[in-house]
C-alpha cells in the first residue's frame, strides 16, 4: 500500500526534523557554554584553565556555521510550507 501525502505534509514533516536538529544544536550550544567563562582571572601555575576555555571557545566556534545553516533552512522551509498552503487554500 502506498502512502500518500500532500506536498504541504511532506514539507511540514521535514520542517519539523529540520527544527528538531536546530533546537538540539542550540541546547547543545548552550550546555557547552555555561563551563564558557567571559573574564578569566589565572595565576601563571593555572594555565590548563586557559587552554580548556581556548577548546571550549573551538568547539562553540565549530558549532556556529551549523546553527547558522540549520536557522535558515528552518526558516525557509517554514515560509515555503506557509506560502505553499496560502496558495493551495487560494485555489
Amino acid at each position: 500500500m502506498l502512502l500518500s501525502i500532500s506536498l504541504v505534509f511532506g514539507l511540514l514533516i521535514a520542517w519539523l526534523v529540520v527544527t528538531a536538529v536546530f533546537i538540539v544544536l542550540w541546547i547543545y550550544r548552550a550546555v557547552i557554554g555555561l563551563r564558557e567563562d567571559e573574564v578569566l582571572y589565572i595565576d601563571p601555575g593555572e594555565t590548563r584553565l586557559l587552554e580548556e576555555q581556548k577548546r571550549i571557545g573551538a568547539k562553540i566556534e565549530r558549532l556556529r556555521p551549523f546553527l547558522i545553516g540549520t536557522f535558515v533552512i528552518v526558516v525557509v522551509l517554514g515560509l515555503g510550507t506557509f506560502g505553499l498552503w496560502v496558495y493551495q487554500q487560494l485555489r
